[in-house]
């Protein structure tokens, strides 16, 4: 069932992500997103560019209807959907690559499934807070909202994988 409705819940999950970034400030150290999560959700059989184009329109969508800068969210989610098919080949293997099978924490354990989501979710906040910051702010700030900040999207990522990725197994 999860399969079948992708789009729909994708769609639903970016109104959060717009709720997320307009309702909740929890302090100049903490942002939470959901994007790079859902990037690497996408299927298998969707192309790299078409994950980047979908990246683009995402990131572009969040900005627009609720952070003051735009651009800064799609800036940021267009390297994860550029490296998403390379993270998945090097922490889950080339098998799920060729045949674009469907992924999930069940099927493919915690641990790969963590890691995957903490390095991109690391790529996204990197870029995000270099951006963000423009070299206004102290090296100390950035690094500590990204430490921060990286901790507290695991946990979301980690709900948000749940949510997308189906369990094939019986």
């Amino acid at each position: 069932m999860k399969g079948q409705n992708f789009g729909l819940l994708y769609f639903l999950m970016v109104l959060g992500q717009i709720i997320l970034c307009n309702f909740t400030n929890l302090g100049p150290y903490v942002m939470l997103t959901m994007l790079p999560a859902m990037i690497l959700c996408v299927p298998l059989s969707v192309s790299t560019s078409a994950c980047m184009l979908l990246a683009f329109v995402t990131g572009l969508s969040v900005d627009w209807l609720s952070e003051g800068l735009v651009g800064i969210n799609a800036a940021a989610l267009v390297p994860v959907a550029l490296l998403r098919k390379p993270l998945i080949r090097f922490f889950l293997g080339e098998d799920l690559i060729t045949r674009a099978d469907s992924f999930s924490i069940r099927k493919n354990g915690a641990g790969k499934i963590s890691m995957l989501l903490l390095l991109s979710t690391l790529v996204f906040l990197g870029i995000y807070i270099m951006l963000d910051g423009a070299g206004t702010r102290p090296m100390w700030f950035n690094l500590t909202r990204l430490g921060v900040s990286l901790v507290c999207n695991y946990l979301l990522a980690l709900i948000v994988t749940n949510l997308l990725t189906t369990d094939d197994r019986k």
